[in-house]
């Protein structure tokens, strides 16, 4: 079998491109008190008590009222990144019943950084429930990236379909994660106003980031590999 340079050459920045390591991280107990709490106007803090809990409680979970959120970001786990959006799935754990309208649950709420607009931060919203995975129905807003490629909010697409859906030159399941977190309020209540509350007892981040020490492992052992198949390769034509 003939095999060239160029295709080993190839295959080796494919294998060193899938070193990935996957990271997951609960916080729970004290260590909710690390998390980023945003009250914007309702309640977001972390309450110590057994058990402790990260409390969000809003006056009015109306479009137009306060949105309290509880965010992760990737030093408040001791983690280098919280990798790209395909590789993010997560999942919260509630103390006692939230109250709020019928039907609603605390949603996800998750940010994403634009490349190609620097500053920029795309939202990514899902419709709701403790797990954000591949077959979560989201829909995407753009009110913190003026300069976004894209206006499409893509109502009720899952989070597999988005990964996959192309922003600029890559796809939105390629950009990396600024925070994710866990927000109430912001419902479509009509004229009522209904207060929200819910108090979260653990929140599980799983997520894929780069792992530098295997890919440069991987690359240098295989460059060596490749260097001595070039050698070879040299003294087999020398000898024709």
């Amino acid at each position: 079998m003939k095999i060239t340079n160029g295709a080993l050459l190839t295959s080796l920045i494919a294998v060193g491109c899938m070193s990935w390591s996957a990271s997951a991280a609960t916080i729970s107990g004290t260590d909710l008190s690390s998390l980023t709490y945003r009250p914007s106007g309702g309640v977001a803090q972390y309450v110590a008590g057994t058990p402790d809990v990260a409390q969000l409680s809003t006056p009015d979970s109306g479009l137009s009222g306060p949105a309290p959120v509880v965010y992760v970001r990737a030093a408040n786990v001791g983690l280098s990144s919280l990798g790209t959006l395909s590789g993010l799935t997560a999942s919260y754990h509630l103390f006692g019943t939230p109250t709020g309208p019928s039907g609603a649950q605390p949603y996800w709420l998750t940010y994403l950084y634009d490349p190609f607009n620097v500053g920029g931060l795309i939202g990514v919203v899902s419709m709701g429930g403790p797990t954000l995975d591949s077959s979560s129905q989201i829909h995407v807003f753009y009110d913190f990236d003026p300069g976004a490629l894209s206006s499409d909010k893509y109502w009720s697409d899952t989070l597999s379909q988005l990964d996959g859906t192309a922003y600029g030159t890559t796809t939105f399941g390629q950009l990396g994660v600024y925070e994710t977190g866990v927000e109430i309020g912001d419902w479509d209540n009509g004229t009522a106003v209904i207060t929200a509350s819910a108090n979260i007892d653990s929140i599980t981040v799983n997520v894929n980031v780069p792992d530098v020490a295997s890919t440069v492992g991987l690359l240098g052992l295989g460059f060596l590999t490749l260097a001595v198949f070039g050698f070879r390769q040299n003294r087999l034509q020398a000898a024709k």
